[in-house]
C-alpha cells in the first residue's frame, strides 16, 4: 500500500484540497481514496477494492478508529491508530 505519502499530504492540505486532482490520478482506487479524502465522502471509500486502503479511507472519513484495527499490514494499522488519536 502506497497511500502514506498522498495521506500525509492530504492530511496537512486538507483546508486547501482541490478534489480536480484527484479525477486526474488514473488508478480507480487511489482515485476514490483520493476523492474519499477530500471530499469527506464514505460513499468514495466503498468504491475501494483493496481492503486496508478501503478502511484507512474509511477511519478517516468517518474519524473512527475501529477501521484501522481491520487493516491487515501492522505497519499501516499503527500508523492509521497514531493519526486517529
Amino acid at each position: 500500500m502506497n497511500y502514506v505519502a498522498l495521506l500525509v499530504l492530504l492530511v496537512s492540505t486538507a483546508v486547501q484540497a482541490n478534489e480536480s486532482y484527484c479525477y486526474s490520478i488514473q488508478n480507480t482506487d487511489k482515485k476514490n481514496f483520493c476523492l474519499g479524502i477530500v471530499k469527506s465522502q464514505e460513499s468514495y471509500c466503498y468504491s475501494v477494492q483493496e481492503s486496508d486502503s478501503k478502511n484507512m479511507c474509511l477511519a478517516l472519513v468517518k474519524r473512527q478508529a475501529s477501521y484501522c484495527y481491520s487493516i491487515s499490514s501492522s505497519d499501516v494499522k499503527n500508523f492509521c491508530l497514531a493519526i486517529m488519536r
